[in-house]
């Protein structure tokens, strides 16, 4: 049996490589093709002959997952399933024309029961985890529980992407260290996901020794790994097993890596065992420099001085910081956003990342945007930014949403700038254009290259193909 998986961006999707490297392990035939990377995908998706396609979808990216599962349904009656987020926090996705299953949650277990069932030409109404479309009418079944146990999923299928370009010239390889987060940040999925699988254990780890045999084995097929990029929701959540990991990482691998860590995780003890184990960058989820938006908005009991301290560690170390910002929150003036600015110079970050923030579906801060009116009535998830970089649709709702506008488009000048953020105050004023717009861009190309472990052209080239992702959503 054939399975064709199908997504929107060039780059490595850990979904959709460990569904492959299972439904591999048990006798499928898998593929990937991906959308900007092809003349005429829907043509080359048909002449591939599957019998089963999926698509991972966020939000943002669902108009794009509708158009061309609709075009292939015109040339090929094959099932089409959606998995991802936004079918799992927005289930109602599975109404679309041309879409016949959706998968919320864990998909590993769900899938490699949809396609036994469809290669023994058996019911598939009634599989956890799945709401399946049939007869005019959609079975709506209960999710699949979690996966407790991550050692004992197959490691993901990197070859499934050989064929790119992108991933022959990839020399920064991301490697899954866990799944899940304790916390309700009210921006994020993981509070959303917590409420689904109620009563289950939510973070599970993958044993260090299962991380570092992959990575060993990927050093080894890869000669050309300079990097690994860790992109856990919090490394350090458990700290026996932070010890274990990072002495042994050191030990046994010594690359440079990038990991995110909360503020109130680092510690002297922390810092130095990163260090130890060549940590070369962290990330670290600032969001606003507002303590009362932090708290009370984004549900983060961090204070301001924890984040100073955390940075100064980091640094103390010789680890690059990349802070992570998020612009538009809701009541946001334009003060509050200055005070995310200071904070980022107060830690010196080496590279001030900024978001937008997207009210996804399923989120405490939807929820809150809609009752308070920082959504507008005819508010659309289409209107979600895939990239979370470039628009927010609570802009235009925000008192100060204009001069918000600019100084995301110059904030990184306004950190790292002596004495910009000044001048910035003046700026802001000056409606948004495309100088503005180009800076940002650049921007981002700064603060990419800044804690990369690539030159500046190949900093360039990724950059710019992660900045036109969200151009082709349409």
């Amino acid at each position: 049996m054939k399975v064709i998986f199908v997504q929107n961006f060039s780059g490595f999707h850990f979904g959709i490589m460990y569904l492959s490297a299972i439904l591999r392990q048990n006798g499928c035939d898998t593929e990937v093709f991906i959308g900007g990377e092809h003349k005429n995908i829907v043509k080359e998706i048909c002449a591939a002959k599957p019998d089963l396609i999926g698509f991972t979808c966020i939000t943002g990216e669902h108009r794009w997952v509708q158009k061309t599962a609709m075009a292939i349904k015109k040339n090929i009656n094959i099932p089409i399933i959606v998995g991802g987020p936004h079918p799992t926090y927005f289930p109602e996705m599975i109404e679309i024309e041309g879409i016949d299953m959706i998968c919320r949650g864990d998909g590993e277990n769900t899938v490699l029961e949809l396609v036994n069932k469809l290669k023994n030409n058996e019911d598939i109404c009634r599989i956890a985890g799945l709401w399946v479309k049939k007869d005019n009418q959609i079975y709506k079944n209960e999710l699949a529980p979690l996966i407790q146990n991550l050692d004992e999923l197959p490691w993901p299928d990197w070859d499934i992407y050989q064929k790119y370009s992108f991933f022959r010239e990839e020399m920064e390889f991301p490697v899954c260290l866990a799944r899940g987060c304790p916390f309700n940040c009210s921006f994020c999925y993981n509070a959303a996901k917590k409420k689904l699988y109620a009563g289950q254990k939510i973070v599970r780890l993958r044993s260090a020794d299962n991380i570092i045999e992959e990575m060993k084995i990927l050093r080894e097929k890869y000669r050309r790994i300079k990097m690994f990029i860790f992109n856990d929701d919090n490394l350090g959540i458990d700290l026996i097993w932070f010890r274990e990991f990072c002495k042994k990482y050191g030990n046994e691998i010594a690359l440079p890596f990038f990991a995110s860590i909360r503020a109130d995780f680092v510690t002297e003890e922390t810092a130095a065992l990163l260090k130890y184990a060549h940590c070369h960058v962290v990330s670290i989820g600032v969001e606003t420099g507002d303590i009362a938006l932090r708290q009370k908005i984004l549900q983060k009991n961090i204070s301001n001085e924890q984040y100073i301290k955390a940075a100064y560690l980091i640094k103390k170390n010789n680890i690059k910081l990349r802070t992570s910002n998020i612009l538009f929150l809701p009541g946001e003036t334009l003060a509050m956003a200055f005070e995310t600015l200071a904070l980022n110079k107060k830690m010196k970050t080496d590279a001030p990342w900024i978001f937008t923030l997207q009210p996804y579906p399923g989120t405490e801060i939807y929820r809150y945007a809609v009752d308070n009116g920082f959504l507008g009535k005819d508010f659309s998830f289409d209107e979600i930014d895939p990239l979370g970089m470039i628009e927010s649709p609570l802009m235009k709702n925000l008192k100060d949403g204009r001069q918000i506008k600019v100084l995301q488009n110059l904030f990184y000048y306004g950190v790292k700038i002596t004495g910009f953020d000044y001048l910035l105050k003046l700026l802001v004023y000056i409606p948004n254009n495309f100088v503005f717009e180009g800076l940002h861009r650049f921007g981002i190309l700064l603060s990419y290259a800044s804690y990369h472990k690539m030159n500046f052209q190949q900093a360039f080239l990724s950059s710019w193909r992660a900045i036109g992702v969200e151009r082709r959503k349409n």
